[in-house]
This record gives structure tokens, C-alpha cells and sequence, in this order.
């Protein structure tokens, strides 16, 4: 049988919480914890692979929490096909990126999509979460 990991030295946070997005050039973004979602997912306005100087990039478009369009340049991306809830399969481009919760920074691997009809821009998933953090549901913005 396997021994339960140490909970003793990892932060707990609540269901809903603050991040920032530094490379984004987002910060103070009001985030929801989905232990249910494996990857974490971040609303993108638009999205779109671009050539520049003979290179592919992935162009993106955020304007979290309406602090302004930004446009930036990823070079560095992939892409995954994803389940919804609902069961159907959608193809999603992934970024990684610095998440800042607290005084903690994490890089993780992020899919973007359009989430401009739902209250939270962002899901933290289990895996930028893993041994890291607690999550009591009890509680908001610990």
C-alpha cells in the first residue's frame, strides 16, 4: 500500500484565488481551482499561427480582467486535443508560461481557448497544482 504524501509543507489555497500572468503582462486575475481539469486553461481572445522572419509562431491575443488587449508572440507552443465536459473533442494550442500565485511561481504547460462566456478567465488545473498546493474548498482567495 502506498504511503499518503506529506501535506505539512504545501500551501493551501482556497477555491478561488488571485494569480498573476507576468509574461502575459496580466496580474491580478481572479482564477478558479479545477482539480477535476488535468492542465490548466487561460482565456485568449483570439489566436492565430503567424510567420515572422521565416519562423512559425503562435500569435495571441488577452485581455484579462479588461486591462487592455495584448498581442504576444509564442514561439515555444504545441498543440493538444482535449475532452470537454460535455464530451466532445476540440483541438487547443498550448502555451507555457510563468503563474504567479502569491509569492510562489510556477511555469506550466496552459491551453488557451475562448472563455468569454464564463465568470473565470482561468482554471488552475491539478497539474500546475501538484505537490504544491492544498486545496481546501472551503475557502476563497487564501
Amino acid at each position: 500500500m502506498k504511503k499518503n504524501s506529506d501535506t505539512t509543507n504545501l500551501i493551501t489555497i482556497g477555491r478561488h484565488v488571485m494569480i498573476d500572468l507576468p509574461e502575459l503582462d496580466s496580474y491580478g486575475v481572479e482564477a478558479k481551482v479545477d482539480t477535476g481539469a488535468f492542465r490548466t486553461v487561460i482565456h485568449c481572445n483570439t489566436w492565430r499561427e503567424v510567420r515572422v522572419e521565416g519562423k512559425k509562431m503562435l500569435e495571441a491575443q488577452f485581455d484579462l480582467n479588461n486591462q487592455g488587449v495584448k498581442t504576444i508572440l509564442f514561439k515555444d507552443y504545441f498543440q493538444k486535443e482535449f475532452k470537454s465536459s460535455f464530451g466532445e473533442k476540440e483541438s487547443r494550442y498550448c502555451i507555457k508560461t510563468i503563474i504567479k500565485i502569491g509569492k510562489k511561481k510556477i511555469k506550466s504547460s496552459v491551453s488557451l481557448t475562448d472563455r468569454s462566456d464564463m465568470r473565470f478567465q482561468v482554471l488552475l488545473g491539478r497539474k500546475t497544482l501538484l505537490r504544491k498546493y492544498l486545496v481546501d474548498v472551503s475557502r476563497k482567495y487564501v
